[in-house]
C-alpha cells in the first residue's frame, strides 16, 4: 500500500489561513531539547529533531509543553520556556528548518499550576527570592502522590498576570514566525484546574458556575489573540474524559467545547484523555486508536477541526478514523519517537518497515527523570543531529562479521552493520531470536513487546544479514565455527543468565539451601525450560514487571501463588514507565497475596523461610512446591575472553557486557554497527 491508499490521511487541510499538506500531526510531546530548564532555550539538537520529522513528511508539528513563566518550571524536567524574548531565536530556527520541507509548526503553551513542583527554586544556587510554592485556583494538592505540596491559592491580580503571560507568549510565537498556538487545557494543568470543580472551589468570578470556571481560559484565548495577532491559528488540547472520580467527564466536556467555540476565536480542538499519566501514556494492552470514541463525541458538538490521539501506529487505523468522521487529523506522539520516517514509509508502501511503538513507555521514564526523551528501541531518537537515515553511510571496506547471540543487541548490530554493507552472520542457539525481549513477550499483557525482536530480525534480514537459529557456539565448537565462517570481526552478544539461586545485590550470595528446593528463574519459567506447579512462591528483588507478571501467569495456569519482596512495595520499578497501576491491578485480579519487607534467607526442601527486614527475629515460613526467583543476573561472556586471548578482532555488546535492559542493548548494538 502507498499514499494513494490513504487519500484522507494525505489530503490537504486548513487551520485558519494556514494550509497543511497532510493530516499527520506530531503531537505535543516532551520537548526535552533545551540547554537546561532554567534557560529554556532550544538547542541545535532540537532543530535536528524536529527537522527529521518534517523532512520525512509530517504535516504539522506541535512543540509540546512550552512553559510560559519562569516561576512555573515543571520540577527539574528539561522543558522549554517561552517567558523571555531570548527564547524566540530557538523557535525561529526550528520553524525555518521545518518550513523548508513544507511542514507547519505550532507551539503548545503550558502553565502546570499546582503540578509545577518547586524543585529548582529550592536549589541553593538559584534565585534566593524565588517562590517555594506552587499556585492553583484553590488549595487542593495533586492527588497522584502522598503528601503532595499544597499550592497557594491565586489572588485576583495574580490570575490576571498569568493570563497576560499567555498573551506575551503568543506574541513571542508570532515573532518567531510560527504558524500557530495550542493552549494546554488538559491533563490537570492550571487551565484545567480552573475548569474542574474538583480543583476549583472558588466563590468569586473565577469559580462556581461553568461560565466563571471557564473565564480563565476564555480570557487567556483573548489575550493570545490580541498579542499573537490574527494570522496565527489557535487551538486547545482538552481531556475528553478524566478517569478520575469527581472530575469532569465526556458529557461535561462537550458542554465546555460548545461554550468555547461560541465565546473564543479558536481554530481546532485536540482531544486527549486522563489526568493521571497512567491514562495519558496508556500501556500496550490498549488497542490502537482507542480514544476515537471520545473524539467522536467531541466531533458531534465541535464546529472546528478535531484532532485524535491514542496509540495510533498503523496508517489503516488512521485512515479509518478519518473516513468514519471520528476526527479531522491524526496525532502521532510516541510513534514519532519510535520512527521519524513513519510518513515516508507509509507513502512509499513500506508499512512493514515501520518501527512500531510498543508502548513500553521508556520515553516517559527518561523524560520524567530529568533527562532527554528516549525510545526503548530507536537509538536515533534524540541523536538526530549525528545519527539519522542520511548519516547511515556505506563503508568503503566491508568486513565479514560473525555475531554470536540473537538478542536485541545482536539484531540491532546486524541491522545497522548490514545496511552499511558489511557481511553479517548471526548465530543464535535458541530456535527463535529475540533473547529477553522474546521471553518477556510471553508474560501476560506483554505480547506487543515481542514486536521489538520481530522487527529487528526482519529488518536485519532485509538489509542482507544472515540469521541462523538453533546453532550454539560453544568453546568446544569454536574452531569449527571460525574455520567455516572465517570472520574478520566477531561480536559477542550472548546476553546474561537469570539466577535461580536467589543471589541478590544486598546479600551478594545465594539463598542458603536453595539447592534443596525446586528453584528456578522467572526467565526459565516463561521460556518453558522450567515448570512450576502447585504452591509457588515468587521472590522478587528486581522490582520490574517480570516478577509480578510471572506470578500472574502462574496464577492463571492454576498455581497457588504468593509474591515476596524485601522492598516496601511490589513493582516499584514499573512506576517510571507508568505501568505500576496496571501491574498491581493484574496482581489484585489474580488474587495473589503479596508479602513486602520480607527477605528470603533459607530454603529447606518445600519450606521457604522469610525474615522481616525491620525485625529479623520475626520469622515467617511458607510452603512451596516451586520457588521462582527474580533476583539477580550475570553476564554470559566466556567466549569473548577466549577469543580475545587468541588475539581475534572481537567486541562485546549488550548484556554480555553487563546485564541491563532493552534500551541499553539496542543502543550498544546500534553504536557498534555504525562504528565498525
Amino acid at each position: 500500500m502507498a499514499a494513494s491508499d490513504y487519500p484522507l490521511l494525505f489530503s490537504e487541510w486548513q487551520l485558519r489561513r494556514t494550509s497543511i499538506p497532510n493530516r499527520v500531526v506530531f503531537a505535543p510531546t516532551c520537548p526535552t531539547w533545551v540547554t537546561n530548564p532554567v534557560d529554556g532555550c532550544f538547542t541545535d539538537q532540537a532543530v535536528a529533531y524536529y527537522e527529521e520529522r518534517a523532512r520525512n513528511g509530517c504535516g504539522l508539528i506541535i512543540i509540546g509543553s512550552n512553559v510560559i513563566r519562569e516561576d512555573a518550571l515543571l520540577a527539574h524536567l528539561m522543558f522549554p520556556g517561552i517567558w523571555d524574548d531570548r527564547q524566540i531565536e530557538g523557535l525561529a530556527r526550528i520553524r525555518e528548518a521545518c518550513h523548508r520541507h513544507g511542514c507547519k509548526v505550532a507551539v503548545q503553551l503550558l502553565h502546570p499550576g499546582m503540578r509545577s513542583m518547586a524543585v529548582i527554586q529550592k536549589d541553593s544556587t538559584y534565585d534566593f527570592d524565588a517562590a517555594w510554592h506552587t499556585v492553583a485556583p484553590s488549595q487542593v494538592p495533586p492527588g497522584e502522590w502522598p503528601n503532595a505540596p499544597m499550592p497557594k491559592e491565586l489572588e485576583d491580580d495574580e490570575i490576571v498576570d498569568i493570563i497576560n503571560s499567555f498573551g506575551a507568549a503568543a506574541r513571542r510565537v508570532s515573532e518567531a514566525g510560527l504558524d500557530g498556538i495550542e493552549y494546554h487545557l488538559a491533563h490537570g494543568y492550571l487551565p484545567w484546574q480552573f475548569l474542574s470543580p474538583l480543583y476549583n472551589h472558588r466563590t468569586d468570578r473565577w469559580g462556581g458556575s461553568l461560565e466563571n470556571r471557564l473565564r480563565f481560559s476564555l480570557d487567556s484565548f483573548q489575550a493570545m489573540r490580541e498579542q499573537g495577532g490574527d494570522e496565527l491559528f489557535i487551538g486547545y488540547r482538552i481531556n475528553s474524559t478524566s478517569f478520575w472520580e469527581g472530575d469532569l467527564e465526556t458529557n461535561h466536556l462537550n458542554e465546555v467545547i460548545e461554550a468555547i467555540q461560541v465565546s473564543a476565536d479558536i481554530d481546532y480542538v485536540s482531544v486527549s484523555a486522563g489526568v493521571h499519566h497512567s491514562f495519558i501514556h496508556t500501556p500496550m494492552t490498549y488497542p490502537p486508536g482507542w480514544e476515537r470514541e471520545y473524539t467522536r463525541a467531541a466531533k458531534q458538538v465541535s464546529t472546528k477541526p478535531v484532532l485524535a490521539v491514542g496509540r495510533i501506529t498503523n496508517p489503516s487505523i488512521a485512515e479509518d478514523i478519518l473516513s468514519t468522521g471520528d476526527a479531522d487529523a491524526i496525532l502521532l506522539g510516541r510513534q514519532f519517537f519510535a520512527d521519524a520516517e513513519w510518513v515516508t514509509k507509509v507513502k512509499e508502501g513500506r508499512e512493514d518497515d515501520i518501527r512500531r511503538c510498543v508502548a513500553a513507555n521508556y520515553c516517559w521514564r527518561t523524560a520524567t527523570s530529568g533527562g532527554r526523551v528516549q525510545c526503548i528501541y530507536n537509538p536515533e531518537q534524540g541523536r538526530e543531529r549525528l545519527w539519522n537515515a542520511e548519516t547511515l553511510t556505506p563503508v568503503a571496506d566491508p568486513k565479514k562479521v560473525l555475531v554470536v547471540g540473537g538478542g536485541p543487541a545482536a539484531l540491532e548490530f546486524a541491522r545497522i552493520a548490514a545496511a552499511r554493507g558489511h557481511g553479517v552472520t548471526v548465530l543464535e542457539r535458541e530456535q527463535e531470536t529475540g533473547g529477553h525481549v522474546r521471553v518477556q513477550a510471553g508474560l501476560p499483557d506483554r505480547g506487543e513487546f515481542g514486536f521489538i525482536a520481530t522487527w529487528l530480525a526482519a529488518q536485519a534480514r532485509k538489509n542482507g544479514a544472515e540469521i541462523r537459529t538453533g546453532f550454539e557456539v560453544t568453546e568446544a565448537r569454536l574452531d569449527e565455527v571460525l574455520a567455516t565462517e572465517t570472520p574478520d570481526h566477531i561480536v559477542v552478544a550472548t546476553g546474561c543468565v537469570n539466577r535461580r539461586d536467589g543471589w541478590n545485590g544486598q546479600t551478594v550470595s545465594p539463598v542458603a539451601g536453595w539447592e534443596t528446593g525446586n528453584c528456578m528463574s522467572w526467565y526459565d519459567v516463561i521460556d518453558g525450560k522450567s515448570t512450576a506447579t502447585g504452591k509457588v512462591v515468587v521472590i522478587d528483588d528486581l522490582q520490574d514487571i517480570t516478577g509480578p507478571m510471572t506470578a500472574v501467569k502462574l496464577a492463571q495456569e492454576g498455581c497457588d501463588v504468593t509474591i515476596v519482596s524485601r522492598w516496601p512495595m511490589i513493582a516499584m520499578e514499573t512506576m517510571p514507565e507508568v505501568y505500576y497501576l496496571w501491574t498491581r491491578e493484574a496482581l489484585t485480579k489474580a488474587n495473589i497475596p503479596t508479602i513486602t519487607d520480607h527477605a528470603c534467607v533459607r530454603i529447606e526442601g518445600r519450606t521457604v523461610e522469610l525474615i522481616n527486614v525491620y525485625a529479623p527475629d520475626r520469622v515467617t515460613t511458607l510452603e512451596a512446591d516451586a520457588i521462582v526467583f527474580n533476583t539477580g543476573r550475570y553476564s554470559e561472556n566466556r567466549l569473548y575472553h577466549v577469543l580475545k586471548e587468541r588475539g581475534m578482532s572481537v567486541e562485546m555488546i549488550g548484556d554480555a557486557v553487563a546485564p541491563r535492559g532493552t534500551f541499553e542493548a539496542v543502543y550498544e548494538g546500534h553504536r557498534a554497527g555504525r562504528r565498525i
